[in-house]
């Protein structure tokens, strides 16, 4: 029983240790400049909480930032935009 036990347990150390890396890794797209979308242009939103506010809206979305690994903009916050500014 010791001899399993030991393999399994490193084994689950190691994907512990290995999940951790690859989540620290990874980031985080509000940190992102983030667009809003006018038409079928998308334009830098500024800065949230000085430029613009994300007011509920159930089906839309508020800004949308840049993929670079696809091209593409993907939404990054639900809403509608409203310019303070």
């Amino acid at each position: 029983m010791k001899k399993k036990k030991f393999p399994l347990l490193a084994l689950a150390i190691i994907l512990a240790a290995g999940g951790a890396l690859a989540n620290s890794l990874t980031k985080n797209h509000l940190e992102e400049t983030q667009y809003y979308k006018s038409g079928t242009s998308y334009y830098p939103a500024g800065i949230e909480g000085y430029d613009y506010e994300c007011a509920f809206d159930h089906f839309g979305t508020c800004t949308y930032y840049f993929d670079a690994a696809t091209g593409t903009y993907k939404s990054s916050k639900g809403g509608k935009i409203l310019f303070i500014r």
